[in-house]
Formats: C-alpha cells, structure tokens, sequence
C-alpha cells in the first residue's frame, strides 16, 4: 500500500499519529562488504549531467559545485529531487536552469519524470548550494538557491509551481558575492526558521593572478584558495510574506569571515536553542552558542570545534550532526582536505558546557580519509544494525593533485559504525559500489524515495553526472525500523530544531534524532528521520521536544512505519 494507505490513531499519543503502511523493502542478496547499494538513476530516469561551464580560465567556482535537494515538492509522500546547475563561468546570463524530477511513486516503479520549465520557474545563474524548507508556513516546501552571485527563495504555490525567484539582499554586499552551504532553524524564537549562508571566497574572475606549480615553464592551474580572503557569512531573519532580512550584525555574527563551506544548526547544549556551526577553509570552524533572544557568542576556541587536536585549522567543507556515541549529545563530524583527514569532534556533555574534543584518531573516524578529499557527508544507520555509519563524497579541486596517492577523481568513502560493546568507533568498508567508476563527487543527501524504511542516497559530481543509490541491504535478520515524519503549527510546519528519542526494550541505549534543515555540503537531506529496531525487540517509547518546548512521548510505537505525528495545539 502506498504512502496515502491506511490511517490510524493511537491513544497514548498527545497529538495526532497518523500510521501508513508502506511496501516490504526490497529483496537484494547482499555483497561482501555488507551493504548493497544499486545506482538507479538512469533506470528511474534520473537523468542529470553537472556542467561547471570551464572554458579555460581555470577559475575556483569551477571546481567547487554543486549541491542536491530532496523535496516532496507536490505533496504526495514521495521525495522528489532538485538538482543545482551551475556553467558557464565567469556567468554571462546565458545560465542553463536547475533541474527538477518529480517521483512518481509506487504505480511507476519508483520512476522519476523531469519537471520542464512550464510546472514553474527554478533557479539560473551561476549554481552552487540548495535547502529545501517550508519558509513561510503555507505546508509547501520552498527552496534556496545560493549562487556564485545571489541567493534566491523560490516559493512553492501549492500548485506544483514555483515562483519566480525572489533575491535576497544583504547590507554592504560584495560585488563578487559566492555563497556555498545554507542551512535554516527558528534561531530567534519566533515561530518561524531564520537562514544562515556560509559564503566562500572574494573571488574576482579577472584577479590577474597566473599560478603555476613548478616554475614559469609548467602549465597554469587553478590557484589556491590560500591567496584569496574570506567573505563574510549572511545571517537573514524570517519576515514572513516580506521575505528574509539581514541581521547578520544585530546577531553577533558580523565577524563570521572565515572562507564558509559548509553550515547547520543544531541544539549542540540541549537547552532548546539552536546553535550554529560553520565549517570554514583553511581558517577556524566557527561555533556560536544561541544566546536565547536569536543573538549569538562566538564560542569557537573555547569550545574545542575549531582547530583540531593540534591546534590547526583544517580545510573545512561538509558537515554532519549526530549521537555518534549514543550518549545523548549531539557530536560533529567535518570532512576536509586530503593529508589532513576527516574530523570528528566528540560533544563531551552537559555538564562540560558547549564543549568538543577532536576524537577523529581513536575512534577510527579520520585515518581512512588521509589521501582523500571529502565534501558531502551524511549519518545513516544504512545497514539497520542500529549503529550509525558515515557515507562521504570525494573529489580532488585540482586536476593533478599536489601529493602521491591522490587523485582527482576520487572513491567515495564508507564508515561502519562499530555500535556496541564500543559505540562511536568506525570501520572502513570497502565495497564494489563505492569506488565504481570515481567521479568528482561534490553533495550528498539522504533520504528514502522508494519509502521502504531503509535509507538511499543521491550524490552529485562537478562537471559531471547525479548518481542515485537505492539501498538494497536487507539488514539482520528479523530486523525492521520506525520511521517518523512531524507536522508542527504554521509558520516552523516541518517541526525543524525538534529532537526525538526512541528508547527501546531491555539494555538497548535511547537513539536520539536531530531535525534539522540544510546539512552535508551545499545539499538537503530528507526531512523524515529513522530508527533501526533490532531483532526480538521492539520500540517502547518515542520522545519527542518539539522547536516550542512542548513534549509528546508515544508509548509502544508500531515498528515497520512511518509515523506522521502532529504537535497538540
């Protein structure tokens, strides 16, 4: 039965539940390496081709897109997918548009159809990064489009129509604006989800520079980032139907210049406000704690997530936020540059305050990474074990890369989490399908288009194709999970800063979920969260801390589902 099956009420529950029963997972014989993936994308149509619009000046935006968006664009409970198109460079006006694909579900083979233009205007220009949320409190998921050049709000009509793009403006604006990652959150209490936009580089297409690796004789490449200055990140106020405002200055963050990449919010002390983290190159990662009143204190050094554990920046880009350890508070993951290897910062607890330390050597995190160069990351438990693993898209900026053993076009990146008896360790995983044909990989974002309960991913590469990965690991035997969707009041309708916790039967640890909006490196996961629920055992508690502060728990939660769960009013 499809997504809009059968309804169902559950007493126990303070609000509204609403139960669906989807089709049994796929049937796949899984591979050595234990976990079966199977690319899909031009089975189910998925047909999209980056194109970084090079003509020869070697120019940095050239290599440094672009991003992915799941969106349930139409309503429908199946995740649709926006693709970022960038070329050419320097932008002359003549920029080929974004691409959208509807799916179109379970009576087409888990098929996806192309959007032509008619259905709406999407973004052009100079593509770099895309969030997907419902930005004013109308039910239908919007979208922002950061851009070499100006960030954009398409608002969805309801209609299954976008229109047209609106443009942020933003106080003292650089003439060579570059904004990267995007990520949103109701940061000043107010209802509604406010945007923070990690921007890159002043980056000027005629800066006259000619970098040559070996002297005036060797061929010219693209230069390195180190020779340009940072701009400074964007911080916008949700006005409702009068868009996005910048308070990037009222809030604290006018200092936020540190060559951003990547973004997220995310609750990081559990005091129910988010908090913002900001993964920067070559320069600190900036952290600041929410104050309260959407006003923020850089807590970057003092709080141990900006160098790491030998003090040095790193070359920041992506980033994830999850309970890697199981022990409640969420902790952080960074992919980086090749040599200085993936870092994850450890969250050490409540009673420490905002505070991380840089575990990425004794948890296994960060060695398999050395010769690597990663961009998008994202937390799954992928393999239903119910501990979670980390996938990782890589891919060179330079086209012949400065040290052995390192390659432009790279094999993606596989961590299995340990889970128990040691949660929070990781094992690389070598399978066929991770390192099948090495792109130049850029996002990555998750979710479960086929509704099946197990999580796919959707992985984009500079200058060249999307690729669409259908989870096929059937997991342990007798193995199943709990899926939940939240449905909060108008305007914050995706419930984006709630926390959830299942806490399942015996001596299994609660599991903790983070809702949040904008993630990885410049793409957009799905907005449904999943709980793998082992063999033998079942849910006996779902938690939940709404972005208001109100609290629902549902006891017994059916397993195999996704439960749509609605805040009281």
């Amino acid at each position: 039965m499809g997504w809009r099956g059968g309804v169902g009420r559950l007493a126990v529950v303070l609000g509204a539940v609403q139960l669906f029963a989807l089709r049994p997972c796929l049937a796949a014989a899984p591979e050595d390496c234990g976990f079966s993936f199977s690319e899909v994308a031009a089975e189910t149509g998925l047909r999209f081709q980056h194109d970084a619009g090079a003509a020869g000046g070697l120019h940095l935006p050239e290599t440094m897109g672009a991003g992915v968006a799941w969106i349930d664009f139409d309503g429908d409970g199946w995740l649709d997918l926006y693709l970022v198109q960038s070329g050419p460079f320097p932008p002359d006006g003549g920029a080929a548009a974004d691409r959208l694909f509807r799916n179109l579900g379970p009576d087409e083979a888990g098929e996806f159809r192309f959007v032509p233009a008619g259905a709406g205007d999407l973004a052009s220009g100079y593509g770099q990064g895309v969030v997907a949320a419902d930005v004013d409190g109308d039910r239908d998921v919007d979208l922002l489009v950061s851009h070499y050049g100006p960030t954009v709000l398409l608002r969805n009509d309801g209609a299954g129509q976008f229109a047209p793009a609106e443009t942020l403006s933003a106080a003292g604006e650089d003439e060579f604006s570059w904004g990267s990652s995007m990520a949103l959150a109701d940061a000043d209490g107010d209802g509604d989800i406010d945007l923070y936009v990690s921007r890159y580089l002043d980056y000027d297409p005629e800066h006259g520079l000619d970098c040559r690796r070996d002297g005036p004789d060797s061929p010219p490449e693209v230069c390195d980032p180190s020779l340009f200055v940072g701009q400074h990140d964007r911080y916008y106020v949700n006005r409702g139907s009068e868009g996005f405002e910048d308070e990037t200055e009222a809030a604290g963050l006018g200092g936020a210049d540190g060559k951003g990449l990547g973004v997220l919010f995310a609750d990081l002390d559990s005091d129910g406000w988010p908090d913002l983290y900001v993964a920067n190159d070559l320069t600190l990662n900036l952290l600041y704690r929410n104050r309260g009143d959407g006003s923020f204190d850089d807590l970057s050094l003092l709080a141990g997530a900006a160098v790491n554990r030998n003090g040095r920046p790193e070359a920041g880009m992506g980033l994830a936020v999850a309970d890697f350890d199981v022990d409640g508070d969420p902790d952080l993951a960074v992919t980086n540059f090749d040599v200085e290897t993936n870092t994850l910062y450890r969250n050490v607890g409540r009673a420490a305050g905002m505070l991380f330390e840089d575990a990425s050597a004794t948890t296994g995190f960060g060695q398999p990474s050395f010769n690597l160069l990663g961009f998008g990351i994202v937390a799954e438990d992928f393999d239903r074990d119910g501990a979670l693993d980390v996938y990782v898209a890589n891919g060179h900026i330079f086209a012949s890369p400065r040290r052995d053993n390192t390659e432009h076009r790279q094999r993606n990146l596989l961590l299995r989490g340990v889970g128990d008896p040691d949660p929070g360790r990781f094992l690389e995983i070598r399978c066929a399908w991770t390192e099948e044909e090495p792109l130049v990989s850029r996002g990555a974002a998750v979710a479960d288009f086929d509704n099946d309960g197990d999580a796919d991913l959707a992985v984009t590469a500079n200058d060249g194709p999307a690729r669409l990965w259908r989870n096929d690991t059937p997991g342990p035997a007798g193995a199943t999970w709990l899926g939940l969707e939240l449905r909060s009041h108008s305007p914050n309708t995706q419930a984006t800063g709630a926390v959830a916790t299942l806490t399942g039967a015996g001596e299994q640890p609660p599991a903790r979920r983070w809702v949040t909006r904008g993630d990885s490196y410049q793409s957009s996961s799905g907005h449904r969260v999943r709980w793998a629920v082992p063999a033998g055992g079942s849910p006996s508690r779902l938690d939940l801390r709404w972005p208001s502060g109100q609290r629902t728990r549902i006891v017994d939660p059916p397993a195999g589902a996704y439960l749509v769960v609605e805040e009281r009013p």
